[in-house]
């Protein structure tokens, strides 16, 4: 049973389990539309952008929001201020006016294939929690009748009297846990909204289901949802295996309760070696789109300026420094067959012309072999590796790819094979790995005589798995993505923007 490895179950209000996310923007609508008409020059509201201005958000919160999109101060005011249109509180009040307004008309909708789905799961044992940036919550379920649902409520008048913030933080969602007495790494997040998702990942809890009432699972999914639904009949909690997977990590969560990470690094200073696919950036489907955000890139540039950072991956060198474009990390590339940093840090294999030469014949066998044969193979040319993608390929093509790697070793010496997610590599025979290009980086550095620093090695991959084991007793190796196999890592990040908010977190400490 999943009850087994999981803690509780938190649920969004509107849009979730009730349908009055209509009946708030019906209310802001009409608010708005009032307050724009009193206002020269101003055009009415066709619709609210109700999802990027106010969903999720504390409703004074989401006055600000949608005023400072207008251009339009207003002063913020008190609490108890009249419902109007002169501060910014009197003009929430007023929305809450009419929203009541217009549920004492129309009533409360419910989501009824979700409110039978926590039914059920209350039967089978698991703690549930309701949470809404909305002080009307509590008016609300009773209403509709399913207050008794729920262990916990967490909702915008106890946000108010415990001085917790709104989403996109995480207070609510983390407040609620404390209540139930579960770990938010054990716990799961239902969410319709855009702040919603990204507060139940900021409060890295083990899985954020997006929950699309409106054709926007990719938009969550893109904000921090492990996965969308669009109906909570295609959630099974004891059957997917997918979703049990969340909680079967085999090492520490690096932000869980049962972490010793911090811990272990205080004090010291860490150098970051790290894995690209799967760890900078999402795994992707075709592995030329593995584009690093933004947002990564420019969190890394301020880990680089405090701390030694190298990326060690088993891409060409050239291909993850046009991905990464900064030129204050170490790059490894090709599993650590070349090396290059500032100052002039560089490192070949002696025998790097004799691979370059068995990877051209290597290559050409291969193309007359899947050529037109199979189907959504994509064969990868690196300076010093092959690497055969399978992602695509149908799944009555893959022994095929296994047959021809088979083939390739009978075929030429000084081969051995590699294999990672959905793909499978041809490489020199030589015993040079990652794991030996980040002890080389560390004595061309300097690094491995300073007692206080701690080399820390991300990656998601079994290639990483090299760097993991030579680091053991030297410093903490880290997989992302854990889903419990076997591992030599010492803890575990859920995925790649976890590996952003720690850095971020290191960052901030540094200041």
């Amino acid at each position: 049973m999943a009850s087994d490895c999981i803690d509780a179950l938190i649920f969004d209000l509107d849009g979730v389990i009730t349908q009055t996310r209509a009946t708030h923007k019906k209310a802001w609508e009409e608010l708005f539309n009032g307050f724009l008409k009193s206002r020269d020059g101003q055009d009415p509201v066709k619709p609210v952008d109700y999802s990027r201005y106010i969903d999720g958000k504390p409703r004074y919160e989401g006055v600000k929001s949608f005023l400072a999109s207008r251009d339009i101060s207003l002063p913020f005011g008190g609490l108890d201020d009249p419902p109007g249109d002169e501060t910014v509180c009197a003009l929430g009040n007023k929305k809450n006016e009419i929203f009541n307004k217009i549920v004492k008309e129309e009533g409360v909708k419910i989501y009824q294939n979700a409110v039978e789905k926590i039914r059920q799961w209350r039967k089978e044992g698991y703690k549930t929690a309701i949470v809404s940036s909305s002080k009307n919550c509590k008016m609300i379920i009773e209403k509709a009748g399913i207050d008794d649902l729920f262990d916990v409520r967490v909702d915008g008048a106890v946000s108010e009297d415990r001085g917790l913030r709104g989403k996109p933080d995480p207070d609510i969602f983390v407040e609620a846990a404390l209540e139930l007495k579960a770990c938010p790494a054990k716990s799961i997040v239902f969410e319709d909204a855009i702040s919603g998702v990204q507060a139940g990942a900021a409060g890295f809890f083990g899985l954020v289901v997006g929950v699309a009432r409106y054709d926007n699972e990719q938009e969550l999914l893109d904000h921090g949802a492990d996965m969308a639904i669009t109906d909570f009949k295609d959630f099974s909690l004891n059957e997917d295996e997918t979703i049990l997977s969340y909680f079967k990590a085999s090492k520490p969560l690096v932000f869980s309760e049962e972490s010793r990470f911090f811990d272990e690094v205080a004090g010291k200073t860490p150098a970051f070696f790290l894995d690209y696919d799967g760890t900078l950036t999402p795994i992707v489907q075709r592995p030329e789109d593995a584009e690093i955000s933004n947002e990564m890139r420019e969190t890394l540039k301020q880990l680089a300026a405090r701390y030694t950072v190298a990326v060690v991956t088993g891409r060409d060198l050239d291909d993850v420094k046009d991905f990464i474009q900064l030129d204050e990390i170490i790059y490894s590339g090709s599993h650590g067959f070349v090396i290059s940093g500032p100052d002039d840090l560089y490192k070949e294999h002696e025998k790097g012309g004799e691979i370059v030469e068995l990877m051209d014949k290597v290559e050409k066998e291969l193309h007359g072999l899947f050529d037109g044969k199979a189907e959504g193979v994509q064969i990868d040319r690196k300076r010093y590796a092959i690497a055969i993608h399978y992602r695509n390929a149908p799944e009555k093509d893959v022994p095929y790819v296994f047959e021809v790697v088979d083939k390739m070793l009978d075929q030429f010496d000084g081969l051995k094979t590699g294999e990672g997610k959905m793909v499978v590599e041809l490489k020199p025979d030589i015993d040079w790995h990652k794991g030996k290009a980040v002890l080389w980086i560390l004595e061309a550095l300097g690094l491995d005589q300073k007692k206080d620093v701690i080399p820390v090695f991300i990656g998601d991959d079994v290639t990483d798995e090299d760097a993991f084991k030579a680091l053991q007793g030297k410093g903490i190796g880290i997989l992302v993505e854990n889903r419990g196999q076997k591992t030599a890592a010492k803890y575990s990040l859920k995925d790649v923007y976890q590996v952003r908010r720690l850095f971020e977190k290191f960052i901030h400490e540094s200041q």
